[in-house]
């Protein structure tokens, strides 16, 4: 995989982007599954089964009023996936605060296996949503701190390509184990084999070489870059806005609207979310290799540039959404398949470019912190993409998705505005000893 003129990343990024893998494998695996899980089990009943579920339910209405069980079920999924994210500033600040980052880690991993086996049991699904938005605030924005302090001078964006391709590995095993599970075993089995795979990922963190950060008084003291931090965060997160609703109500739609039969094989919905990572790991990695030889000829496009192309890929997505809604009928894989494509594209574009611009921008006493708010976009994302498929049953479906097409191209529109600047800085010296 490796360029012949790439040096290869530092000794231990391979173990710590394995964690990230088998971490994101349970991440995306459960959240593919949540609206489904909620709309034809826990809210089948009232919500009856689940301990708080009523009175979340009510809480939530006495500020929106009454809502269909589709439209508590998007907000209850956005409010998830945003809280996941909005709890990592916290779990880097605390990191960084006690200068124990791998501790918090084992922690995180453990909330979130722990997690997962009370959403597999009905009555404390709730619960087990609050241990995993828990345990992700220690883990994975740690976890990427610790993969930043191996990048080498110039590398930023290449080794966040191939951090990408690993995290992604993941998202598509999630939702291919997760979804047959759950079809044919029930999604106790599915959340249950998610649990799982946290238990490998703390097995990798056990064997992965700690990472050493040699901190020098002026870097430890360094002011961060917010002149290009805040626009790349802002673009990132409008890019967002509109990626996330893949796992949210394109699955739905296509559970209405797409013919999931691939000759005589019934096709879970989720798995349209597993195409999303096999995609997404094929172009981190073919970027991984790319960006350097356009380097090496002077073509390599800066990073706010990559930036603002990611988003007008998710644009042309989204328009192609709008298109196979026009009609009535069900539409086949193929043009969906190509939708997931261009997101995918955009990912691979915006993705390492945004973090390695933050990452370069934050001295390394504050770097487990500014990942935590990088990783806002997400918290952000969510809560918009919750909002938004509360809207689905009611705008006309192409409208639905024009709007969208709209975040992400004034996401690319900010990115332009983006100042000229280095992509990555060499970072404070990092090794990690075998």
């Amino acid at each position: 995989m490796r360029d012949r003129d790439t040096p290869p990343p530092a000794p231990g990024f391979w173990t710590l982007a394995s964690v990230e893998g088998w971490e994101r494998c349970a991440i995306q695996g459960a959240k593919s599954l949540l609206t489904l899980y909620l709309l034809t089990d826990l809210l089948a009943h009232g919500g009856q089964a689940c301990w708080g579920m009523g009175t979340l339910r009510a809480g939530i209405e006495r500020m929106t009023g009454p809502q269909p069980d589709i439209a508590f079920a998007s907000q209850l999924y956005g409010l998830y996936g945003a809280l996941t994210y909005l709890v990592l500033p916290l779990g880097g600040w605390i990191a960084d605060r006690g200068a124990r980052r791998r501790p918090a880690m084992y922690l995180g991993a453990a909330l979130m296996a722990t997690g997962l086996i009370a959403l597999a049991t009905h009555a404390w699904a709730l619960v087990g949503m609050a241990a995993m938005i828990a345990g992700i605030g220690l883990l994975k924005g740690n976890l990427a701190a610790e993969v930043g302090a191996l990048r080498r001078d110039g590398g930023g964006e290449r080794l966040f390509a191939a951090y990408l391709a690993c995290l992604n590995g993941g998202a598509m095993l999630g939702p291919l184990i997760g979804g047959w599970l759950a079809q044919r075993l029930g999604f106790g089995a599915a959340f249950g084999a998610m649990a799982a795979s946290m238990a490998v990922a703390m097995m990798l963190l056990r064997a992965a070489p700690r990472v050493t950060v040699a901190r020098d008084p002026a870097t430890a003291s360094g002011r961060i870059d917010w002149s290009r931090v805040f626009p790349t965060i802002v673009a990132v997160t409008l890019c967002f806005c509109a990626y996330e609703q893949l796992t949210n109500m394109v699955l739905v739609w296509a559970r209405e609207r797409v013919d999931l039969t691939v000759a005589t094989l019934s096709v879970p919905p989720s798995w349209l979310a597993a195409t999303d990572g096999l995609f997404t790991i094929i172009l981190a990695l073919g970027a991984y290799r790319f960006w350097p030889w356009l380097a090496r000829r002077g073509l390599e496009p800066g990073a706010a540039r990559k930036l603002a192309l990611g988003g007008v890929a998710m644009t042309l997505a989204y328009s192609l959404f709008a298109l196979l809604s026009l009609g009535g009928g069900r539409v086949g894989l193929g043009g969906p398949m190509i939708a997931i494509l261009l997101l995918d594209i955009g990912v691979v574009l915006a993705w390492p470019a945004a973090l390695s611009i933050v990452t370069a921008g934050a001295p390394s006493a504050r770097r487990g912190m500014m990942t935590g708010l990088f990783y806002l976009h997400g918290f952000v994302a969510h809560l918009v993409v919750g909002q938004l498929g509360t809207f689905y049953a009611v705008w006309r479906q192409p409208h639905f998705w024009l709007v969208h097409a709209a975040l992400a191209l004034a996401g690319a529109g900010v990115a332009l505005t983006i100042r000229r600047g280095q992509a990555t800085t060499t970072s404070t010296p990092a090794s990690a000893s075998a």
